[in-house]
């Protein structure tokens, strides 16, 4: 019963991020020229209170049942999440800068945090894993204990499997297919765009021999 509510609770969640424009169709251009069927942009919630509140509650349902002791956000765009998941689940969360500050603490992390603690990513969306491995990689160098990243959507494009290699399980709210699959049923989209998705799914692949300036240029891309 309570696996029966979820589906039905993230199905509601797929068809109103659609509507928001969360989830764009066509031949969308996204990083590095390269062109992609589907692009998912949650950083168009931030204006929808209500929604932005609905996926951080389901992120906090996944990570409820991961120890963890503080929050983490790949920046810019689950830092919105990772604050509401703060504040709401009652978790001290820390801030990756998108570069080391120059000035003052010259810190690359804000907030207070101490060695040995369990981190928890927080993430929009996985392709390569390269955006969210960048974090990672980060966290650990500054001795915090990171193996779990929660994701609104992992695109099945490689990047689970190579954030997998380095140690880091990653938990999604939807898969790419679990997502186009509840739009159909959903009459949002139809049977044609649904296989074109499939189709790309399969014929853009990461993996662990792509060059490491690929992987890091690719999220959130095709």
């Amino acid at each position: 019963m309570g696996d029966n509510k979820m589906t039905r609770s993230l199905s509601t969640l797929a068809v109103e991020l659609f509507d928001a424009g969360a989830v764009r169709l066509g031949d969308i251009e996204a990083k590095l020229g390269r062109h992609t069927p589907i692009y998912f942009d949650l950083r168009v919630i931030v204006s929808h209170p209500r929604m932005m509140n609905a996926v951080s509650q389901e992120l906090l349902n996944l990570a409820s049942n991961i120890e963890h002791d503080i929050l983490c956000g790949v920046p810019y765009a689950a830092l919105p999440f990772a604050t509401v998941m703060s504040v709401t689940g009652n978790t001290p969360m820390i801030m990756k800068r998108k570069e080391t500050k120059l000035y003052a603490t010259k810190k690359i992390i804000e907030g207070v945090y101490n060695r040995h603690q369990k981190c928890l990513v927080v993430e929009d969306v996985v392709t390569s894993g390269g955006s969210l491995l960048e974090t990672v990689s980060t966290l650990r160098n500054e001795g915090l204990s990171v193996d779990h990243a929660v994701v609104v959507l992992d695109r099945e494009q490689g990047g689970a499997s190579v954030l997998m290699a380095n140690g880091v399980n990653v938990h999604a709210l939807f898969t790419m297919t679990d997502l186009v699959t509840m739009l159909r049923n959903a009459d949002r989209i139809n049977d044609e765009t649904v296989e074109i998705v499939s189709d790309h799914i399969k014929e853009c692949q990461f993996g662990l021999k792509e060059p490491l300036q690929r992987i890091n240029g690719a999220d959130n891309g095709p």
